[in-house]
């Protein structure tokens, strides 16, 4: 025994920087045990590294464009590797034909990072007896194809059908008898540009045809590339980050697909539903209504969904128009029927959404209020009143009207309404004063009002334009190369609009009425002394379930994620707690308190957060309930022991749910 543990010691003690390692099946590639800092090569599986990785020094091709600088690729920025992989993707993005798609960038690298792991392996780690599962998959024929065939590379090829295809293009490079070097760098970044951009490796279309930004384009892309939607959560993350990271001009969000049949009698769209690990990321997936059946040459998580979002929508919405001289006629009127298709969207109504247009250049003109002209057809009557000024672009004095369409006095409701206010700010480059324009924005913003910067032209100002949204700049603000890009935006902007959560203030209450399997999303500012918000629940009628988060802007109930295979961790931060009616109807009580309340307080965490966000969700058909936020500076937070109890025991529970 001491033997055996001294034998061992002394092995993990000489895997030192420098010995040498081979490949499993190809033992003429050679390399040395490296940290993976410091591995300017690849990183194949080996045994003989212990805590080290096998790194064989890989020469690149030489690129001079730099289409991802600066890129932070996580642990591995401003390290040797993560130089190294830099100039690797760069050519390989250039090699694509995609430098200039800044979607299509985001997408390249979210593949390539969930493929090795964050950039830390080359290839598959596993047991022969773990690959050996694999050997009747993926066009495997043989004993030990699952192994010999695993997945290598950017690109993540796998399995023997893939690898003969690349043996005919690429024959010189004898993949099949020699397939490590599938996973050397240099060759791996090539088969990932080839793939990307050859549709006869995939049986598709290009990939670049499904890089729009959404979670629907993506996980089309990744079922086309793989098959399936295993690690497609991870991938879906990445992508969000490196959308973010490029400055893409806003994040991930939902998307959707072609029409397709619900029932006998109503259409749907196909859209993605939420899929286990994104629990803490639901902003861009679900559907808001009834779900259908699996929509056709989809991975079975994109649905029929008979979407009712913008029959439920409920906001007070403003839309900033520029007809500055630099528009041009022809432009400015795909601007406003941008605005028709938008209003056609958005639940016009007098108690659902309110809608207030301002048109400006040097001159500002409101063509309509949000207390006044309720009804669709008489709001798109005034956006055809809209006069083409043709002057200069005073974005400030836009602003600063707005502020008076968006006041209490001329119609804006009041948050215990649960109504959201948002403005979208639409803008064809610098104005006049931008100083003034900053200034005039974060008087909108004081007041609590969502605003959402439109950058359009060749040259947008992203400076002015991302100080003028409402933070952080990576969901508010959008960037659009022209105005004949609304259409594709405009699905943007109504999921956006929809996942919304609505800001309340401390110490008011809200009534809700949401139907079954619908959700209410609503945020409170902690700015208290004490930082608790005591929450109390008053149901009249039906079940809900709550949810909170201090990290994720829709909080949503477990069960409505797909369960799959996966290889992450459930992160999320959500914690819910279901509170049951107290009267199943107006004659009979429960056993229940009598005023039919439940009381739970928010503690904010140590970390830096400045809301909580609350998701609640309609469980009977009919949900009738009242929702107060107290500050438990000005009110007593001290919970019963019965209530304290309860919450405890509903903790515990999802606490265990989440480590499963």
């Amino acid at each position: 025994m001491y033997f055996v543990l001294l034998s061992f010691i002394l092995s993990t003690l000489s895997t030192i920087d420098g010995q040498s390692c081979q490949a499993t099946f190809n033992q003429f590639i050679t390399g040395q045990c490296s940290s993976i800092d410091s591995c300017e090569g690849t990183i194949l599986a080996s045994y003989l590294c212990g805590r080290h990785v096998c790194c064989i020094n890989t020469t690149l091709p030489s690129i001079s464009d730099k289409c991802i600088p600066g890129v932070d690729l996580g642990i591995l920025n401003n390290t040797s590797r993560g130089k190294f992989l830099l100039s690797a993707l760069n050519y390989g993005i250039k090699s694509a034909g995609i430098c200039d798609n800044c979607q299509a960038k985001a997408a390249f690298l979210a593949v390539a990072a969930t493929m090795t792991e964050n950039f830390t392996t080359d290839e598959a780690v596993k047991s022969d007896a773990e690959f050996s599962a694999d050997d009747i998959k993926y066009g495997n024929s043989k004993e030990g194809d699952g192994s010999r065939f695993r997945r290598r590379g950017f690109f993540g090829v796998r399995g023997r059908t893939i690898y003969e295809t690349l043996a005919k293009l690429m024959p010189q490079n004898e993949i099949v008898t020699n397939p490590e070097i599938v996973a050397l760098t240099n060759n791996a970044i090539g088969i990932a540009s080839l793939i990307w951009k050859n549709p006869n490796l995939l049986n598709e279309s290009i990939l670049t045809n499904y890089t729009d930004g959404t979670f629907y384009g993506f996980s089309m892309l990744w079922y086309k590339l793989t098959g399936e939607i295993a690690q497609l959560a991870v991938a879906a993350k990445y992508y969000s980050i490196f959308l973010r990271q490029l400055e893409c001009g806003g994040d991930l969000y939902s998307g959707q697909g072609s029409a397709c049949k619900y029932n006998e009698t109503h259409n749907g769209l196909c859209l993605p539903d939420c899929i286990k690990g994104l629990e803490d990321s639901s902003t861009f997936c679900g559907c808001s209504g009834p779900q259908g059946p699996q929509c056709p040459n989809s991975p079975k998580h994109i649905r029929c969904c008979f979407d009712s979002c913008s029959q439920e929508l409920k906001m007070d919405l403003g839309i900033v128009l520029d007809a500055s001289g630099s528009v041009g006629i022809s432009n400015y009127q795909l601007q406003l029927n941008f605005t028709k298709n938008l209003l056609s969207r958005v639940n016009v109504g007098l108690n659902k959404t309110h809608v207030g247009i301002i048109n400006y250049s040097n001159d500002v003109t409101t063509l309509t209020s949000l207390n006044r002209d309720y009804d669709l057809g008489t709001k798109l009557l005034k956006v055809d009143e809209a006069i083409y000024y043709s002057s200069g672009t005073d974005t400030a004095r836009a602003l600063i009207e707005a502020n008076t369409v968006f006041s209490y006095e001329n119609g804006r409701r009041l948050s215990a309404e649960g109504v959201t206010p948002v403005i979208f700010v639409i803008t064809d480059g610098q104005s006049n004063v931008p100083a003034e324009t900053i200034r005039a924005a974060s008087i909108l913003k004081g007041n609590n009002i969502i605003l959402v910067s439109v950058g359009v032209g060749n040259m947008p100002d992203l400076e002015e334009l991302h100080a003028i949204c409402t933070p952080p700049a990576s969901e508010n603000y959008f960037a659009v190369s022209n105005y004949g890009a609304f259409e594709q935006k405009l699905n943007q902007f109504t999921s956006k609009s929809c996942s919304e959560p609505a800001p309340v203030s401390p110490n008011i209450t809200v009534m809700i009425e949401i139907i079954k399997d619908k959700y209410k999303f609503l945020k409170v500012e902690i700015t208290t002394i004490g930082n608790k918000i005591l929450i109390t629940i008053t149901l009249f009628n039906g079940n809900v379930k709550l949810f909170y988060s201090f990290t994720n802007r829709n909080p949503k109930d477990p069960v409505d994620f797909i369960d799959y295979e996966t290889e992450t961790k459930d992160d999320d931060s959500s914690r819910w707690m279901r509170v049951k009616s107290y009267f199943r109807s107006s004659s009979m009580k429960t056993n229940r308190a009598s005023n039919g309340e439940i009381r739970l307080v928010l503690e904010k965490p140590d970390t830096n957060v400045e809301f909580a966000y609350i998701g609640i969700k309609g469980i009977e058909d009919d949900n009738q309930f009242e929702v107060k936020f107290d500050d438990c500076a000005k009110v007593n937070c001290i919970l019963s022991s019965s209530s304290t109890n309860r919450i405890t025991m509903l903790l515990l529970i999802v606490s265990s749910w989440l480590c499963l």
